[in-house]
């Protein structure tokens, strides 16, 4: 009766509480084999006398003595690879596929919920068809011991494992949104970046095998290819951190492990067989092993230099360690106990709180920088108000002197009467007139336009003024004058070029001899017959060549007659819309102010001008002549 009793008690399993272990009185049939033998569960089958590729069926008797009021489930953790569950002969879920059409889903969980009507009162038989065909798994039900009993009692005992996992991912997306969003506001250190990208690809390489992802149907072919990539691609970001932590160069090996690891990661992106996935994980492990050094070679030679170093070195050893006990359990037992999550959630925060000293370094660092960049700046400033002191009583000389050397047109000359305007952009400027009267009672104009304008322009307009007054006592010809101001001017003009306009007024004679190169043509008009027109003639710009030529036009003096003489300066002035004056509103002033003296028409222009213009962007000069 022991012995009968002994039997029953080692082949079958009671509903004697609401969750059970189902670890005893397994049986497994390959297929092809006569007679069912008996297995244990939590242990891979190829450990257990069985190779791959394999095909075959468990089986288990459980004892049910009275009918259930609620539903029943089985809980088996993950399957290698493939599998068909049956209770008491009635499908209850599937998971992956078999051949033909074989498809392996081995990174699922297998729970399945059994229908009350399923259930018998008594013996009631579990079976758990599977299909491995991986040489590199395992096989079988291996990662656990099944467990059966009331559903909710194994849901909960499932989300008492999901919160576990989701806790440690929600530690690594907490430090992942800390390190991007710093990094985002910052900018200042890529350190923080790369952390980010360790949490968040960690983050990638786990989420895949939480319970609660398989249920919301999601295809398994991504959830693995995610779980590979991230997995191969997160030590990069992790060597990347500690390099850039220390602002170290990326020695040629690290830089080719980076590379491999990389292709890898690209590699699981696509479609392949579970072998071929873990052949390369494989080499990954061997990346791993060349990585290990190259870390502790690059913590070693700065432990000593700084903080942050110990505390990356810490974490680096708690990592190393359980990423090692990681890798020699999956390799002896094809069971991973995920403490390489717990070494890198280690390591992570072993990074921030670098990054943290790091950072308050720096601080203290840039405030002392601070305090002496403000000592170094008030020095400066008092060395650069002197200087603007000297500089500003230089171009108030300056300008003292160019007004005298240009002289103020405000008079009569028998039959002429002028008036002129002079407004620099700045206190000195580029822009210069003059006049000469000759002895015969004749009188020459000059007005000319130095590209530019300020010290290099009023230098330029100097000596024009010297040169002016060697040739107009000698030449009244505007042609021949411009043709010897430009060869005496050619020497000294680099890219300042120069536009200029000679007039002659031969006032006996009643003719005007004029020439230009390449400045604005002036207006002629006249009061009498109410006319407004440009006179003719450009001419080449002065400065530019040795050989030029410039030809002289005459036009006859009549009673009435008008000419306004300007620099571009007039049509360039520039609204806050950034509008030109321009030609059209000239015309509009001159036209206007026919009738008014030559110097209530200047003062109009101007007002006009200084009205329209946010600022002047270059010098205006004109004058105005009148015949009567």
């Amino acid at each position: 009766m022991k012995l009968v009793f002994s039997f029953v008690f080692l082949s079958t399993v009671s509903l004697s509480a609401e969750v059970l272990s189902l670890e005893s009185g397994w049986t497994f049939q390959a297929e092809g084999e006569m007679n069912p033998k008996p297995v244990s569960v939590g242990v891979p089958l190829v450990n257990q006398g069985y190779k791959v590729p394999l095909r075959g069926k468990y089986r288990l008797e459980i004892l049910v003595p009275t009918l259930p009021e609620s539903s029943l489930a089985v809980y088996m953790d993950r399957i290698h690879s493939a599998d068909q569950t049956f209770w008491n002969g009635k499908s209850i879920g599937s998971t992956g596929s078999f051949s033909p059409d074989y498809y392996p889903y081995w990174h699922k969980v297998r729970y399945y919920e059994i229908p009350i009507s399923f259930v018998t009162e008594g013996k009631n038989e579990l079976t758990v068809a599977i299909e491995c065909r991986e040489t590199q798994f395992r096989c079988g039900i291996f990662r656990s011991i099944p467990i059966f009993g009331s559903q909710d009692q194994i849901k909960d005992k499932m989300v008492y494992e999901d919160v576990n996992q989701i806790l440690i991912l929600a530690l690594f997306f907490g430090i992942f949104l800390q390190q991007a969003i710093g990094y985002a506001l910052n900018r200042s250190s890529k350190s923080g970046l790369y952390l980010a990208g360790t949490a968040v690809f960690f983050v990638g390489w786990r989420l895949p095998v939480l319970n609660k992802i398989h249920f919301l149907l999601i295809e398994p072919e991504i959830l693995v290819r995610l779980l590979f990539f991230s997995q191969f691609i997160f030590p990069v970001f992790i060597m990347l951190f500690v390099h850039s932590l220390f602002d170290r160069r990326i020695t040629k090996l690290a830089a080719i492990t980076f590379f491999l690891d990389t292709v890898l990661a690209l590699f699981q992106l696509f479609s392949m067989d579970p072998d071929s996935r873990f052949y390369l994980v494989y080499i990954w492990y061997l990346l791993l092993g060349i990585k290990v050094p190259i870390l502790l070679q690059l913590l070693i030679k700065n432990y000593k230099k700084s903080a942050e170093a110990i505390v990356v070195s810490l974490g680096a050893l708690v990592a190393t360690f359980f990423g090692i006990a990681d890798v020699i359990t999956d390799v002896l037992t094809g069971k991973n106990a995920y403490l390489t999550q717990y070494g890198i959630l280690t390591f992570l925060f072993a990074g921030v709180f670098a990054i943290a000293l790091q950072s308050a370094r720096t601080r203290r660092e840039l405030k002392n920088l601070n305090e002496s960049l403000e000592m170094l700046v008030t020095l400066r400033t008092q060395e650069l108000h002197k200087q603007y002191k000297l500089l500003h009583d230089d171009l108030v000389m300056a300008a003292g002197l160019q007004s005298k050397l240009i002289p103020p047109m405000e008079f009569k000359h028998n039959t002429l009467s002028v008036a002129s305007v002079f407004m620099p952009m700045e206190k000195i400027g580029g822009d210069y007139f003059d006049y000469f009267i000759h002895k015969d009672g004749s009188i020459s104009f000059l007005l000319c336009d130095v590209l530019g304008h300020g010290i290099a322009a009023a230098l330029i307009a100097s000596m024009l003024k010297v040169n002016f007054l060697e040739i107009a006592p000698k030449e009244k010809d505007p042609a021949l004058f411009l043709s010897e101001l430009n060869l005496k001017m050619l020497p000294v003009v680099e890219k300042n070029y120069i536009t200029a306009v000679v007039s002659h007024f031969d006032l006996e004679k009643s003719i005007l001899k004029y020439s230009v190169m390449g400045h604005p043509s002036p207006y002629s008009m006249n009061a009498i017959s109410n006319s407004l027109t440009p006179l003719e003639g450009r001419g080449p710009i002065m400065g530019w060549k040795k050989d030029v030529l410039v030809e002289t036009f005459t036009k006859d003096l009549k009673p009435g007659d008008r000419f306004f003489f300007y620099t571009d300066g007039i049509t360039e002035s520039q609204n806050k819309n950034r509008e030109l004056y321009g030609e059209l509103r000239l015309k509009e002033q001159l036209a206007a102010g026919l009738n008014l003296p030559p110097k209530d028409l200047n003062e109009k222009i101007k007002k006009d001008i200084r009205n329209f213009a946010f600022r002047l962007s270059d010098d205006v000069t004109y004058f105005t002549i009148d015949i009567k």
